[in-house]
């Protein structure tokens, strides 16, 4: 009797999702309900707005952000009111779609959301900040840029 293993890769697209996770069911809606599930930035603008910075979606405002980002990261105090990784990512994600043409929301099998581009190239934003916060990765505004040069 033989049996046959097979083995499941289980890179970023399987297993544990990173950060945040988007369920849901397969007949929801496709990436207007991933756009409408991911929309809120309501905590990061709060915590923008009490540090001074105003959130635009727009270049300018990451630009911005990214200006004042190390800073907060190294404060404490941010891990109780937002978590900067996970919501600048999504926020990110929210700028480049509502400024690159063809660009959507996808969710990954392990429910972890990613920005497709028009040409079908996938953008972990939520990663991409993360590095950018723990690696000195891509500033906010280089990220946007790849986006809208793709």
């Amino acid at each position: 009797m033989r049996f046959r293993i097979r083995r499941r890769w289980m890179g970023p697209k399987h297993g544990v999702a990173r950060g945040v996770a988007v369920f849901t069911s397969s007949d929801s809606g496709g990436s207007d309900m991933v756009r409408g599930l991911l929309a809120d930035s309501g905590r990061l603008r709060q915590w923008s707005l009490a540090n001074g910075v105003i959130l635009t979606d727009d270049l300018a405002s990451l630009e911005i952000l990214d200006a004042h980002i190390d800073n907060w990261n190294a404060d404490p105090i941010h891990h109780d009111f937002v978590d900067l990784g996970n919501e600048v990512g999504i926020y990110i994600g929210n700028v480049i779609l509502g400024n690159v043409v063809g660009s959507r929301w996808r969710v990954w099998p392990n429910g972890h959301p990613v920005v497709v581009l028009e040409t079908g190239r996938e953008l972990d934003v939520t990663s991409m900040v993360n590095d950018r916060l723990n690696r000195s990765g891509s500033s906010l505004p280089s990220i946007y840029a790849k986006a809208s040069s793709d």
